[in-house]
């Protein structure tokens, strides 16, 4: 079912806007080689019954790249992840950490960072949901939250404005070398925000051909009838990188395709990646092909004690660009997320066939998760409501 937890959400999420790590470069002259390390996943914000296998390579100076053998893995905090020594990272509990691959390569130690977030599925998405990038930039945060209601205002807020700043409509700016969390709250449900890691990294200190890569857009949704236009631009530090060959690849085409010029069409409701690739750096766009269908499960929000029930309900309803339109009866099949080993603690209740939320007697205050209904034998067609267990037997705020 986590399949159905990811594809309910209309999420416009990216993974990494840019990745690169540079190296501890050893002394030599002109004609050595240098090599950087890059972590292939790049910045990463994962549900906390998710697993990622971490994947990393070598960039030379020339731009050519290898295999990163002999790579030896580290997470930390450990409180919030651990990682084989194969790279599969296991989240442990919910935060930020931040993963790091270390190759020792002609006796030079080389070493790559990426941060990583582990969050319980909100009703809202923001993308990118994981920054990662050099100082000095800007970046967009887009929210996206499917409603046949009014939509909700969106506050942001950095945990640290040395590292980067938001502004009052999601313009994040990257300062300083370091990492930080965007916290985004919508004004529906103000006590179960979003959070954004970020990782601001420094100049590269290898002289490689290309150390970042521009898209014209980092998110993007799209219904099955049309299309969309990516651009890319290498650079390095000197500035474009006019003669830079761009490879471009969907991470699943069967969600969506991209020709070799950059022009995404999708294929069928889901999300994927669309990566843009050069001597080994890249930048990737977070696609998500929308719904034909949206169903508005309510009451999207029920704060609830122990032992507690709650009759949910779903509707279906036609999804355009320009909204949500005609209702149409749907089979509806109903389910509470089963987190998995070290998260039992959100696993706060069952549902039955009808949409009847039955709480736990022993649920802990202050835990939440979701209810999720989806059109049975098609789990892309989805909605979700929040349920939250009452503090003290007092609702939240």
């Amino acid at each position: 079912m986590k399949q159905v937890f990811k594809m309910m959400l209309p999420a416009l999420l990216i993974a990494g806007v840019f990745v690169f790590s540079g190296c501890d470069p050893e002394e030599n002259n002109n004609n050595e080689v240098q090599y950087a390390l890059v972590i292939q996943n790049g910045a990463m914000n994962i549900h906390p019954d998710e697993t990622v296998n971490y994947t990393a390579v070598l960039v030379d100076n020339e731009g050519n790249v290898s295999a990163a053998n002999g790579v030896t893995w580290s997470v930390t905090p450990t409180s919030i992840a651990s990682i084989s020594a194969a790279g599969v990272l296991s989240p442990v509990a919910t935060g930020e950490a931040r993963v790091t691959a270390t190759v020792v390569v002609n006796g030079t130690t080389i070493t790559a960072s990426v941060p990583v977030g582990v969050y319980a599925p909100a009703l809202f998405a923001v993308a990118p949901s994981a920054i990662l990038y050099e100082a000095g930039f800007d970046i967009q945060l887009e929210t996206v939250y499917f409603t046949n209601g009014a939509q909700p205002s969106y506050t942001f807020a950095s945990s640290n404005n040395a590292v980067a700043t938001v502004s009052s409509t999601g313009l994040v700016h990257t300062v300083g070398i370091g990492e930080c969390v965007i916290t985004v709250t919508a004004s529906t449900m103000t006590d179960r925000p979003f959070y954004v890691p970020v990782m601001v990294i420094g100049v590269p200190t290898v002289p490689l051909p290309v150390t970042r890569i521009e898209l014209s857009s980092y998110s993007a949704d799209l219904f099955k009838t049309e299309t969309l236009q990516l651009t890319a631009t290498a650079y390095n530090p000197d500035g474009p990188v006019n003669n830079a060959t761009i490879e471009w690849f969907s991470e699943n085409p069967s969600i969506a395709t991209v020709s070799a010029n950059g022009l995404v069409t999708p294929v069928q409701t889901g999300e994927t990646f669309i990566v843009a690739k050069a001597n080994g750096i890249f930048a990737k766009c977070e696609l998500l092909v929308n719904p034909d269908t949206v169903v508005i499960v309510t009451p999207f929000w029920a704060d609830l004690n122990p032992g507690e029930t709650q009759q949910f309900n779903a509707v279906a309803y036609q999804n355009t660009r320009q909204g949500l339109g005609t209702q149409y009866p749907v089979n509806f099949s109903w389910e509470l997320p089963d987190y998995g080993p070290g998260f039992e603690m959100f696993n706060i209740g069952t549902v039955n066939t009808t949409g009847l939320v039955s709480i736990k007697q022993d649920a802990i205050a202050g835990m939440a998760s979701i209810v999720v209904a989806y059109e049975t034998g098609k789990p892309h067609i989805a909605g979700a409501a929040l349920i939250t267990i009452s503090v003290g037997g007092f609702p939240w705020p």
